[in-house]
């Protein structure tokens, strides 16, 4: 994803989440973000089978690399929904 592509994403979010007026938008918002959760969750155990399955020495540095990353992404939706903010 380039740095084009995230800027049309968080424009396109803030434009359904702040000119909308009703409640639906802002519910879509939190049912896409249960289901990053859920998706974020799925990256990271298949990021830690990967890791258990890595023989190669070159691919266990991308393996672990692979696995932090999907963790800490995991963690920080976990965060936004505890606080009750969507992205």
């Amino acid at each position: 994803m380039n740095k084009n592509d995230v800027i049309r994403f968080l424009s396109q979010m803030s434009s359904k989440l702040f000119l909308e007026s009703d409640g639906e938008t802002v519910m879509q918002a939190k049912i896409s973000l249960a289901e990053e959760i859920k998706k974020a969750h799925q990256d990271w155990i298949k990021a830690q089978e990967y890791f258990e399955c890595v023989t190669d020495p070159d691919l266990v540095d991308h393996a672990i690399f692979t696995e932090e990353a999907a963790r800490k992404k995991y963690i920080y939706l976990l965060k936004k929904a505890k606080q009750g903010i969507s992205f």
